[in-house]
């Protein structure tokens, strides 16, 4: 009787411990399924893998610059992030400027209308060299030579008004921007703010051969919260209080192509305006985004073009100080 009690119980303990064994295995299996699942799925975080591994020739369509951006009233007291140019070139004459566009930066600037010699050519030449200095001559040298290992030359056109767009860029063979000048200064688009827009997307076609379409859009779209590209309804749907924390501009909201553009021409052409949002926790979103282009430039072409990002440093250096 006790042999038999004993039994018994020795049996009940042995079917606990399988019990507790299958169910630890069940909860184990249903954690283990729970981590695959979030694998893959912050499309923000850039890999860092050999970039040759990506590299495919498939030239993006033309992209167009056809709107300005909104001025945005100033209400606090930021400060001057305004970089003085890091490179000047010369501009004694139109001929000296080409000259040393080609000499300094590998680009070939073309001016069959001579804007550079009439009246507004030293305005012109000074804000061409804005844009070229803030990007710095190693930068913009690292892009020449990524378009040359396709056999395309990278060229920069001064050509009349046009009623369309400010700027043009063009991967048809050869990369080439294309300025629009206007007398208008507000129709103008042979501006450091125009050129700057127009490199971001040479440097945006460059970064798209190493990571994909697919990817390219997922990365910049995952900064956007609920927000989506609109293309031509982005007037319509513009709300900067809503979209403000997350675009640059309203042109912004286009497509992931004028996304990056925009902000890039923000950051040369109104630093004070980006480093008072980036200063601002509302503004997060578009921070970040910020930063992941300057990763991804510095990463896929070179690191030379910082000055373009000081707002963005001099927003770190404010998110990083020990509270007082």
């Amino acid at each position: 009787m006790n042999f038999k009690r004993f039994s018994f119980i020795i049996l009940c303990f042995l079917i606990v411990l399988s019990s507790y064994g299958c169910i630890a295995l069940l909860l184990d299996g249903i954690a283990s399924e729970v981590i695959d699942d979030t694998k893959g799925k912050n499309p923000a975080v850039v890999e860092v893998s050999d970039p040759e591994d990506h590299k495919v020739k498939t030239p993006p369509d033309e992209v167009r610059h056809n709107t300005n951006p909104t001025d945005q009233d100033d209400d606090g007291d930021v400060d001057d992030v305004s970089s003085p140019d890091l490179y000047t070139l010369d501009m004694s004459s139109d001929d000296a400027f080409i000259d040393d566009v080609l000499r300094t930066y590998g680009v070939e600037l073309i001016d069959r209308r001579s804007y550079l010699s009439g009246s507004d050519g030293e305005e012109l030449m000074r804000e061409l060299n804005h844009a070229l200095s803030l990007f710095a001559p190693d930068f913009i040298r690292a892009l020449v030579t990524e378009y040359s290992e396709y056999g395309a030359r990278f060229f920069i056109r001064l050509e009349g008004p046009s009623y369309t767009e400010f700027g043009m860029t063009e991967w048809d063979r050869d990369l080439t921007i294309t300025l629009h000048y206007h007398r208008d200064p507000e129709e103008n688009g042979i501006t450091a703010a125009v050129l700057a827009h127009e490199l971001a997307h040479a440097a945006h076609f460059v970064i798209e051969e190493y990571l994909g379409e697919a990817r390219s859009l997922a990365e910049l779209r995952h900064f956007n919260g609920p927000f989506d590209y609109v293309e031509d309804d982005y007037d319509y749907v513009w709300d900067y209080d809503k979209h403000g924390s997350y675009f640059a501009y309203d042109y912004g909201m286009y497509d992931y192509y004028e996304d990056f553009a925009t902000i890039i021409e923000m950051l040369v052409a109104f630093p004070e305006d980006l480093l008072e949002r980036f200063s601002d926790f509302q503004y997060e979103a578009l921070f970040q985004k910020t930063a992941y282009l300057r990763d991804i430039m510095y990463y896929y072409i070179s690191d030379a073009c910082f000055p373009v990002f000081a707002p963005l440093y001099e927003a770190e250096k404010i998110w990083d100080a020990p509270a007082a």
